[in-house]
């Protein structure tokens, strides 16, 4: 009822414009429990999750990012400003029919402007007052209309079809088209009659409602005409102006030549400028020449894609509701992609060995002061990055930063909020914390996703580190109360991690001690004690390190996945052994995803036999393949040569011991590798340290 007020007491215009409350996940069943709506039947798939939602989602972002939510807004002001008698005068066409003994008048008159509000600044405590207060007046007249238990998912329902049937017949109409509907009484009552009569009759409690009480299309009319005259004229219009200023905004422009209506972006001029002037350069060129330019364009268009890839975004950044949200023009965004697509489409095609590769792009929001932000990539601009030569996009805020991929599990619209709190005691407990905590939600589609099959790279500023020991910074994440310890690269002024799941995450000084390193303290102590910080390596029990115990594959799995940021909780591998809720199988299955350790033969993997100095060597260098870019050793026999025992080496091995041995990772002893000899956990503790520490 309140919400078929609101849409009569708006103009078409604002109507649709006003879709903020379509960011409320009305009928998620999570919602629903915290505003304590019960008894509710969920359909398999939410109002949170549809299209109609997204739809909506979309037009109210295009509203920020063409800067036309201002004038959306400044309409509802103008109504807001309206003496409560004049408020009361406009609804009476309804009001009076649903009390016509005048009994609930008033609070019929503030649950609407109430409702109104509410979808000009909509949060989960506005809905649950609005619950609140009017829960028990909403369900009187449900009763009495014998339409049942109306629900918040029945009014949600009801106002999303309302607002997709505004949308598909407001959005075929052009500009001319829309301001004629605005400023003529006629054609825009039309226009209501026609999107009520579109919705499916009796399907709705509220309509139910709204017939047992005799109130009809008239009376919205009738409602909406009286506000139509109690506003200036020019708000309605700059309301109209700013919606079609957003529809246009998520057109994606149409190849009108080619007859066949193919998405076609036009391109940067910058870029048609190169492409053009490489072409004429190339027609008019000899064939000695030609090397020269096609060398020259190269360098060019590297300089184009670094150019097209950064964008400064702090004038797409608004405040809406205590968040700072980005949403990038998606025309603009489009448009950039295209070029960097077309310049290295013609790199690769002239110059195939000097292929450029994928980029990111560099979205800068600049100084934002508010603790939460909201980072969108459209569904277009995700579908045409991963398409193309993107490989994902960096969002910077302030000194924070996080790298979004795109394509795999990352192919659709994608929304990440990042919320900072403080790092109080009972979070952190005795440890010294060195950064806020970083709180992370992610959906993508329109699904919150709390895992994925590709990694989310996060840039953590530090605070003060006076005093502090920078090698026993590390990225913990707060599970249940508790830290678990994850590591990172500390970088300057911030330390690195990359992420396969999200949650919160805070960084801290992870002092941690075992009472048996005596025998090993001069050479092991100071690695042991860094690596236990990161999380890679643990005690065997309560203080206690046990570093001549040898390690087993598994256990270096885990040392090395964990160390080197390489978790992956979606992969999988197929070893008879590794069950999937062996502690040590995300680790196995990581490692084995990345081609980093393979079975001792096709289907058994041995996770507790002990691992040998080659296998270690040969897992560390693949690693840092993976991980830091590391090079191949270019002659394997030239850095083997010094061993006595290099004939010993598995063939399949040397490559990785050569590399190992050549960056000092894992060393010789008295002229020998001992390849086959066994690691103890001191000694993988030394040199889990020094990849970590290995800078190619």
């Amino acid at each position: 009822m309140t919400l078929r007020k609101k849409l009569a007491v708006s103009t078409i215009a604002a109507s649709v414009a006003l879709t903020a409350l379509a960011g409320i996940p009305l009928s998620s069943k999570g919602l629903a429990e915290k505003l304590g709506v019960n008894g509710v039947a969920y359909a398999s798939s939410s109002l949170e999750n549809s299209q109609v939602v997204m739809d909506i989602k979309k037009l109210y972002n295009a509203l920020i990012a063409t800067d036309g939510l201002d004038a959306v807004k400044a309409l509802q002001n103008a109504l807001n400003a309206l003496d409560i008698h004049k408020k009361g005068d406009i609804v009476a066409p309804i009001v009076d029919k649903l009390d016509p003994l005048h009994l609930k008048e008033t609070q019929l008159e503030n649950l609407f402007y109430d409702a109104v509000a509410l979808s000009y600044n909509p949060s989960v405590e506005g809905l649950d007052a609005l619950r609140t207060n009017y829960g028990s007046l909403l369900q009187s007249f449900a009763t009495e209309a014998n339409a049942g238990e109306m629900t918040v998912d029945d009014i949600a329902q009801y106002f999303f079809d309302i607002q997709k049937e505004l949308v598909d017949q407001v959005g075929s109409k052009d500009l001319s088209d829309l301001l004629d509907i605005m400023t003529d009484s006629a054609s825009l009552q039309q226009l209501m009659r026609d999107v009520l009569a579109a919705l499916p009759q009796n399907e709705y409690k509220i309509q139910k409602v709204f017939l047992h009480y005799g109130v009809n299309t008239n009376d919205v009319i009738a409602v909406l005409s009286e506000a139509r005259t109690e506003v200036e004229d020019n708000k309605f219009t700059a309301a109209a102006a700013a919606l079609f200023k957003a529809y246009n905004s998520l057109q994606t422009p149409t190849d009108s030549n080619s007859g066949t209506g193919t998405s076609v972006v036009a391109l940067p001029a910058s870029t048609t400028k190169l492409l053009d002037e490489l072409k004429a350069a190339l027609g008019k060129a000899t064939e000695a020449e030609k090397a020269a330019i096609i060398a020259k364009f190269v360098t060019d268009a590297s300089a184009e894609v670094a150019k097209l890839a950064t964008i400064n975004a702090s004038s797409n950044v608004s405040s809406v509701n205590g968040q700072a949200v980005l949403q990038l023009n998606e025309a603009s965004v489009l448009t950039l992609i295209a070029g960097i697509n077309a310049v290295a489409a013609k790199v690769n095609e002239l110059a195939p060995a000097s292929a450029l590769p994928k980029t990111t792009l560099k979205i800068d929001l600049g100084t934002v002061t508010l603790k939460e932000v909201v980072l969108n990539l459209s569904d277009a601009a995700v579908k045409a990055a991963a398409a193309g030569h993107i490989s994902g996009a960096v969002f910077t805020v302030n000194k924070f930063e996080v790298t979004l991929p795109v394509g795999g599990s990352f192919s659709s619209a994608l929304a990440l909020t990042v919320k900072k709190t403080d790092a109080a005691a009972e979070v952190v407990g005795n440890l010294k914390a060195v950064s806020e905590v970083y709180d992370f939600s992610l959906t993508i589609g329109g699904a919150a996703k709390t895992s994925f099959d590709k990694p989310i790279l996060i840039v953590l500023p530090l605070g003060d580190t006076t005093g502090l020991d920078q090698e026993l910074l590390s990225v913990a994440k707060i599970v249940d109360g508790k830290l678990v310890f994850h590591g990172g690269r500390v970088s300057g002024n911030s330390i690195i991690e990359s992420r396969d799941s999200f949650s919160s995450y805070v960084v801290v000084e992870n002092k941690v001690s075992f009472s048996d390193l005596a025998k090993v303290e001069a050479w092991a102590g100071r690695e042991i004690t860094v690596v236990a910080a990161k999380g890679a390596i643990e005690g065997k029990s309560e203080g206690k390190f046990v570093p001549q115990d040898k390690v087993t594959r598994a256990e270096f799995a885990k040392m090395l996945i964990r160390a080197l940021d390489l978790e992956n909780g979606s992969a999988t591998e197929t070893f008879a052994d590794v069950d999937s809720d062996d502690w040590f199988a995300p680790y196995v299955s990581a490692a084995a995803q990345l081609k980093i350790i393979n079975g001792r033969s096709a289907t058994k993997f041995d996770p507790n036999a002990t691992i040998t100095r080659a296998e270690m060597a040969t897992m560390i260098a693949r690693a840092l393949k993976v991980s830091r870019g590391a090079a191949d050793i270019a002659d394997v026999n030239a850095a083997l040569k010094g061993f006595a025992d290099a004939s010993n080496i598995n063939a399949t091995l040397k490559d990785g011991v050569a590399f190992a041995a050549s960056h000092n990772i894992v060393v010789g002893n008295a002229g020998k590798f001992l390849p086959k000899n066994n690691a103890t956990r001191a000694e993988a503790a030394v040199i889990i340290y020094r990849a970590l520490k290995f800078d190619k």
